[in-house]
Formats: structure tokens, C-alpha cells, sequence
């Protein structure tokens, strides 16, 4: 099994290092299985990610079965091909040529030996005991004053599982896994709840195919330099 949190000397895996070497993998070692232990290492460095009021919002379905995983992907291919057929039908050749490559960049996951569906759990305010679409709904019927709660009652449980998503990446890298955080098959969300049997009270927000890489010989994408995304902002 692969093992790289243990670097040779005995050394852990430096957190930069961790963050500069981590790719996103499409091509996996279909022969060789996730073990349960580190499947739920994993997740439990997602975990201790931040969350607002620690309401720990996320909440994963693992998927193991092969069949189920290829069987995923190719309902993903087929929607986008049955797209591009529609798009070129009204003569829309440059929108059915990018469905035909979304075709294929959301369904390479038929071969990933483990898909991990991150999704969202509503909660209640720990303070005023109500769903938060109930806190939205009376605030706005506050009147407008100029203040708009839907961020930070509403969107921030997909920023919770984002945050979340990047501890687990960095965390399967560590142990030899390559994944790719992916929302492709969010296009035809309803029917991957349906083929997992995905409670109706969460919400699909990202997919993540893992495995051992085929290739460690990936090259990193260039980064823009720091000083062009970063503004100081002086009084």
C-alpha cells in the first residue's frame, strides 16, 4: 500500500510541501483499493476544518462499488452527449462542442477505485433554535436596511465543506492518493442522488475521485505571481 505521510527518514510530509506537490489526478491504479483506515483518516481531517458556530455541516457518502462508480460516470457521459446532440441540432456547433468535451472531463472517474460525494446537512440557529431558512425569511420581512444575512446563514455551509474538501485532498496526498475535486456531475445531480439513495434533506456539492495516480509525473499548472492577486488596502 502506498505510504507517503512517512517520508524517508521518518519525517512527516511538510505542510508547503504537501500544498505545492498536490494535483488534481484523473488517471488512477483501478487494481489497487482505498483501505477503510485511511478512507476515514480522511474524512476526519475534513473534519476538523472551520465551520460557522461549529455546526459541522458536512456530511460524505463514500462509494466503493466499482460497478456503481462506473455506472455513475457513464450517466454523466451520456447526459452530455445527449446535450451536445440538442445543441448541434439547433445548430449551436460551438455550445455542442463544448458539451462533447464536458462529456468527457466530468465522467473520467469510471476507473477511480473510491468516489467520495461531499454534501451539506441544513441546521438550525444554535441561538434561535429555527432552520436558516426560517431566519432569512423574517429578516427579510424586516424590510430592507441594507443587510443581507443569506451569506452568512445560507451559503456558509458550502463554504464549510469546501474548507473541509481542501484538508481531505491535502490529507489523501499525504498518504499517496491522488484526487480531484470535480462538480460535473452536479449537472445531473438529481439522478446521482437517486442512484446513491442520498437523503433528500442534503445537498450534492462536490465529487471527489481518488486512487493511487497512474503517473506521479504530473506538471504543476503556473501560478499567477502573488503580487497580481494581491491588493493591500491603506488608510
Amino acid at each position: 500500500m502506498v505510504q507517503r505521510e512517512e517520508e524517508e527518514g521518518g519525517g512527516i510530509m511538510d505542510l508547503d510541501e504537501a500544498i505545492r506537490q498536490r494535483r488534481s489526478i484523473r488517471k488512477f491504479k483501478s487494481d489497487v483499493p482505498i483501505p477503510r483506515e485511511h478512507i476515514e483518516a480522511i474524512i476526519q481531517a475534513g473534519s476538523w476544518a472551520p465551520s460557522s458556530t461549529n455546526i459541522q455541516p458536512w456530511r460524505f457518502i463514500v462509494v466503493e462499488d466499482r460497478e456503481t462508480i462506473a455506472s455513475m460516470a457513464q450517466v454523466v457521459y451520456d447526459k452530455f452527449q445527449a446535450l451536445s446532440k440538442a445543441a448541434l441540432g439547433k445548430g449551436e456547433k460551438r455550445l455542442a462542442a463544448f458539451c462533447r468535451f464536458l462529456r468527457s472531463y466530468t465522467s473520467f472517474f469510471a476507473d477511480a477505485p473510491l468516489l467520495i460525494v461531499a454534501c451539506t446537512k441544513p441546521y438550525e440557529n444554535p441561538v434561535l433554535k429555527m432552520p436558516m431558512s426560517t431566519v432569512i425569511e423574517k429578516t427579510k420581512a424586516l424590510g430592507d436596511v441594507g443587510t443581507d444575512l443569506t451569506p452568512i446563514v445560507m451559503d456558509t455551509v458550502q463554504k464549510s465543506v469546501a474548507m473541509a474538501l481542501q484538508n481531505m485532498l491535502l490529507k489523501a496526498h499525504s498518504l499517496g492518493y491522488g484526487t480531484c475535486a470535480m462538480d460535473g456531475p452536479l449537472a445531473v445531480g438529481e439522478t446521482m442522488r437517486e442512484m446513491l439513495g442520498i437523503e433528500d434533506d442534503l445537498e450534492l456539492v462536490m465529487f471527489i475521485p481518488m486512487g493511487v495516480p497512474e503517473s506521479t509525473d504530473v506538471e504543476a499548472p503556473e501560478r499567477m505571481p502573488v503580487g497580481d492577486v494581491i491588493r493591500y488596502h491603506s488608510a
